[in-house]
């Protein structure tokens, strides 16, 4: 991985390394993003929900477009009307039952994350290879934070989502500060 990183700033363009700046103004800016989303985790998690549900609603309007303009193709058709109106359905419930949708995508979370865990700790067990040890802390992790969710729930799905997006903002945002922080020292 370190590898293609290297080859990425080794052919980066010249404009790119004197703009360093945006790329750390963006970084922090999505990491203040991600400390709010921590901060006040419970509009965070309802305003993912909303927007997710319009995005649905959006892509059900896409997919029907998408079937009429497909004309002579009778089975393509009727398949993306009714999956136009399973995501209407789906973001319209998103859109106006936001607490009870996050407590129900809470809930698939967490056995998502007990299924990976279970899977992840099953491979390291069985498999002989090196570092197993990191796999099998992988599914603890999972398992605890399924298990976390799953003790706490309907309450945890008020929070969790924001939660979880507050931290992927900060990693993210401090890992674009980190490329721009290496593609200043190229422009140097």
């Amino acid at each position: 991985m370190q590898r293609q990183f290297d080859i990425f700033i080794a052919q980066t363009p010249g404009a790119l390394a004197i703009h360093w700046g945006w790329l750390v103004a963006l970084g922090l800016g999505l990491a203040v993003l991600g400390v709010l989303a921590i901060w006040r985790a419970r509009t965070a998690t309802l305003i993912y929900v909303v927007v997710l549900g319009v995005m649905l609603l959006a892509a059900a309007f896409a997919v029907l477009f998408l079937a009429f303009s497909l004309t002579g193709y009778w089975t393509g058709f009727f398949i993306h009307v009714l999956w136009a109106i399973l995501l209407a359905i789906t973001g319209f419930i998103l859109v106006t039952r936001p607490t009870i949708s996050a407590e129900a995508i809470t809930l698939v979370i967490a056995f998502y994350f007990l299924v990976t865990g279970v899977v992840a700790i099953g491979f390291a067990l069985s498999s002989h290879i090196q570092g197993e040890w990191l796999y099998v802390l992988d599914g603890l992790v999972s398992v605890a934070l399924a298990a976390l969710l799953l003790t706490g729930w309907p309450v945890t799905g008020l929070w969790a989502i924001g939660l979880f997006i507050g931290i992927d903002l900060i990693l993210r945002g401090g890992a674009i500060v980190a490329l721009g922080l290496s593609l200043r020292a190229l422009a140097q």
